[in-house]
């Protein structure tokens, strides 16, 4: 049962991905739109297999590799802040709403600003990625650390446990389902803005890429990178999500 639910689980988007396609290709045939302004995605399919080992392929890398880092950068930085403030409610207060203003920010947008002292630098697009994932990280862990089982806090307190200790037995391993949430969304919106930041500073990668096609008025290779760019934010929600799943069966 459970192997016919998890293969159902894999089908599921596979077949729904098909069938938008197919409309999708149907509609473009019959409607006769545009290749210009919404290509077919026989094209987009043409585009990416002509252009993805020459010119897509140097880009993947270097967007994957600012990705990776920045989110790496953006995980200990969102988890510190939100257990710093899971143990003061004045300073969670104070913070919770500046994370909120950080996180619904589109940070590529500040990147003109932050030019003017930083210049044009792949430190620049990873400073971009961090301060829009460090916030959803943090507020999705501080939502969970808050609500510790008051029985078993009761508890260790009464056996002369300290704050922190208490922290990582009671309230740390009952956030684990929101701490992954706020990993997950991480992945998405450190996708998006690294795609952001490479269309504002430039330097290559797929954000860069996709902004090259444009201007070019080549479309359909344009959607090609950026449905490459939406491969590499999928696959990091997943491999996130696996980790997740091995967590909680461990726990």
């Amino acid at each position: 049962m459970k192997t016919k639910s998890r293969v159902m689980s894999i089908l599921a988007p596979v077949i729904a991905i098909v069938i938008v396609v197919i409309l999708w290709q149907l509609l473009c045939n019959g409607f006769h739109v545009s290749e210009k302004l919404f290509p077919k995605p026989s094209a987009i399919a043409q585009a990416l297999v002509e252009n993805f080992g020459t010119v897509i392929r140097p880009d993947l890398i270097i967007s994957v590799k600012n990705i990776f880092i920045g989110y790496l950068i953006a995980v200990p930085i969102g988890f510190v802040i939100a257990a710093v403030c899971s143990q003061f409610r004045l300073i969670t207060k104070a913070v919770t709403p500046v994370l909120i203003i950080l996180m619904i920010t589109p940070m590529s947008t500040l990147v003109p600003i932050f030019k003017l002292s930083m210049g044009v630098s792949s430190t620049l697009k990873l400073l971009v990625i961090v301060l829009q994932v460090a916030p959803v990280i943090a507020l999705n862990s501080l939502g969970g650390f808050a609500n510790p089982p008051e029985r078993n806090v009761c508890v260790l307190k009464a056996m002369g446990c300290s704050r922190w200790s208490i922290f990582f037995r009671v309230a740390f391993p009952n956030a684990l389902p929101q701490v992954f949430t706020g990993l997950e969304l991480g992945c998405i919106l450190g996708t998006i803005a690294s795609m952001g930041a490479d269309m504002s500073v430039g330097q290559g990668g797929l954000g860069y890429r996709v902004s090259v096609y444009a201007s070019f008025a080549a479309t359909s290779s344009a959607f090609a990178t950026i449905i490459v760019a939406a491969v590499v934010g999928v696959v990091l929600f997943e491999i996130v999500a696996f980790i997740e799943r091995l967590v909680m069966k461990w726990k």
